[in-house]
């Protein structure tokens, strides 16, 4: 069958791609993908087989870098993990064979266990050149461990065709013993990265577990970790002082990270006969009869589930509407937690702010008292999620107890749980101390209008090719276009760029009236401050320039300029949405305080000279912080802010 002519949907071009529906879409509109003709959302299979082989050899660099990280087929060796530089090297090698001799994945990590329990002397292996009858392993120092490769070995599919030598060969690459978890590691690097994306696991830096166990000094309870994958957590338990292994439980989803998990825990209690308690299993659905006194994980984040189990697990956990995996895990750990056992979690920042994260955020707030919140910033190789490590206490939460946030872990600021209760979308502002929050609830608290359904919005243009439509020099016809960089506050820079307003041949303009508008305000739109711009010359913007038109009655558009480029609205704004993308949801939420008419001429007096280029921002800072009622001290703090 040809099926080059084949059409295929936008769902089959997005799992083609491995890029999302309104990627796709996208694409379509800035003409890297072509739907089939006398259609709207069909597709030539071999037009999009084109794309894909173009992206794969780097010939649209811009897609490739957008496209879905989970498209990724490159392998990693977590090198900021390992202790032992040489030991980066044998990696190095062990993965180049791996790759280059397509050897099964599980067959050579059992190679690798059998040479580590070796290097270990744990066994002693006659000949080499047959790793895979055991009638040559002669002697075995425990009959545990005996019984666990044994177990493995008899499970593995050993055909008359294994590339033996290469095997053997990678067997005497490896001679590291100074790793806790070598095994692990080595497995972890021979994972393409674009499967441990849809997993959602990345190797943990051993300092973030170590800390948690330094944390929480008792040892004689039961502890848990519930993806537990080669055993990272449960081998920092045992080296902080667990004397018992038959405390330590894991479970994990992962055939060969739980084989691996079970050979590092009976190598980390080498005097001891016993059957460690990692289990293949999925804690989600599986009934656990313990409860824990610890529970400590690096849950999986954004994992893919497939599903069958997705549905089972969603009738278990109907108040998670995310579907997010690290919600699912915390909910199942607070069933699992004894009473007043503690919950510790290595987990993206996100949970803290973004609004789909508030039914886990509810979840949290109305069963637990939580502990602390270390903010512990970007810390996982690949990943550019800032992250935070989360402690909660299964008991009933205090109205005045007080949080323990550790910001880049210096010395902790409090704050009161309750206070999460009264944020929209229950957000954890942790980056807030108290005296801040007091700042925020003042100019909240006083008589104030917002800009919600009180304003006209505009986006810049996008042209679909900027190259072509956009030029650095004026020519006949050409009028000056404005972008995010040629704005700053009060004004606008000197033009860079020219562009010939034609609407019908770009891929996206606002209406032409709100371009052409008596004044407005133009605005930053990647930005983490807010940059506001006073426009009465009718000026086009490009999209990262966006476009604000105040509809508030009485309320002078300048004022308002002047609040948004103001240092209090910087510091409420920062404080409040933390993000590096100034949105409209975000700037309608802002207070718009009712002063009296006085006032508020002094303020657009100020701003018409700022305009103008005179230095008026600290007059118009002092005046406006006075004017919401501030004390010295608090006006100090926000002057203070940023320095």
């Amino acid at each position: 069958m040809d099926i080059s002519n084949e059409i295929i949907s936008v769902k089959q071009v997005s799992d083609m791609l491995e890029i999302s529906d309104a990627t796709v879409r996208n694409w379509v509109k800035q003409g890297y993908l072509s739907v089939a003709e006398n259609t709207k959302s069909k597709f030539h299979f071999s037009d999009v087989l084109s794309v894909k082989t173009k992206i794969e050899r780097g010939e649209i660099n811009r897609l490739r870098k957008r496209a879905n990280k989970k498209s990724t087929d490159n392998s990693f060796v977590p090198d900021e993990y390992i202790n032992d530089v040489s030991f980066v090297d044998e990696v190095e090698k062990i993965k180049k064979i791996f790759l280059l001799q397509g050897l099964d994945i599980e067959t050579l990590t059992f190679v690798l266990t059998l040479k580590q329990l070796v290097l270990k002397k744990e066994v002693t292996l006659d000949n080499e050149l047959d790793l895979f009858n055991f009638s040559d392993l002669s002697k075995w120092c425990r009959t545990s461990v005996k019984k666990e490769i044994l177990s493995w070995h008899n499970k593995l599919k050993i055909t008359k065709d294994i590339p033996i030598n290469s095997y053997i060969e990678i067997f005497n690459l490896l001679k590291n013993t100074s790793q806790d978890d070598t095994i692990g590691i080595i497995y972890q690097s021979l994972m393409y990265e674009g499967s441990t994306s849809k997993k959602g696991s990345y190797y943990t830096p051993k300092g973030l577990i170590n800390n948690i166990f330094n944390d929480f000094e008792k040892r004689d309870g039961k502890f848990l970790d519930p993806c537990c994958g080669t055993g990272q957590f449960l081998l920092c338990a045992a080296n902080s002082g667990y004397k018992n292994p038959d405390l330590l439980y894991g479970f994990d989803i992962d055939d060969i990270a739980v084989k691996i998990a079970r050979i590092n825990l009976l190598l980390a209690f080498p005097d001891k006969e016993f059957n460690p308690k990692i289990y293949k299993a999925n804690t989600l659905t599986e009934a656990v009869n313990h409860s824990f006194q610890l529970i400590a994980t690096n849950p999986p984040w954004g994992a893919s589930i497939e599903e069958c189990t997705n549905r089972n697990i969603q009738a278990l956990y109907p108040y998670i509407k995310s579907k997010e995996s690290f919600s699912f895990f915390l909910a199942k750990s607070m069933e699992l937690a004894e009473k007043g056992g503690r919950i510790s979690f290595i987990l993206p920042e996100s949970i803290l702010n973004i609004r789909v994260h508030s039914d886990i955020r509810r979840h949290i707030l109305d069963n637990t008292a939580v502990k602390s919140i270390h903010c512990i910033g970007r810390k996982f190789k690949g990943v550019f999620t800032p992250v935070i490590r989360l402690d909660l206490s299964n008991t009933k939460p205090l109205e005045d107890g007080n949080i323990d946030v550790y910001l880049n872990e210096k010395q902790p600021h409090k704050i009161p749980q309750s206070r999460f209760l009264k944020n929209e979308h229950l957000i954890f502002n942790v980056y807030l101390s108290e005296e801040e929050n007091q700042i925020l609830s003042k100019l909240y608290s006083i008589p104030h209008v917002t800009l919600e359904n009180k304003a006209e919005w505009a986006l810049g243009i996008v042209t679909g090719d900027n190259e072509k439509y956009i030029s650095s020099t004026k020519h006949e016809k050409m009028e000056a276009v404005f972008k995010g960089k040629d704005i700053e506050p009060y004004k606008l820079k000197t033009p860079s760029a020219f562009i010939e307003f034609n609407p019908k041949l770009f891929q996206q303009t606002a209406p032409k009236y709100k371009y052409r508008a008596k004044e407005k305000l133009i605005y930053k739109f990647i930005s983490n401050k807010l940059v506001f711009a006073y426009d009465d010359k009718q000026s086009l913007t490009l999209n990262s320039a966006n476009i604000l038109i105040p509809k508030i009655e009485g309320y002078p558009i300048k004022v308002i300029l002047a609040l948004l480029n103001s240092k209090l609205y910087q510091f409420v704004f920062a404080k409040k949405f933390s993000t590096h993308k100034i949105l409209k949801g975000d700037l309608e939420k802002l207070p718009l305080p009712l002063f009296a008419n006085k006032v508020l001429q002094k303020i657009e007096q100020l701003a018409i000279q700022a305009i103008k280029d005179y230095d008026a921002s600290e007059s118009i800072d002092i005046l406006i912080m006075e004017a919401v009622g501030l004390s010295k001290k608090q006006i100090k703090n926000v002057m203070d802010w940023g320095k």
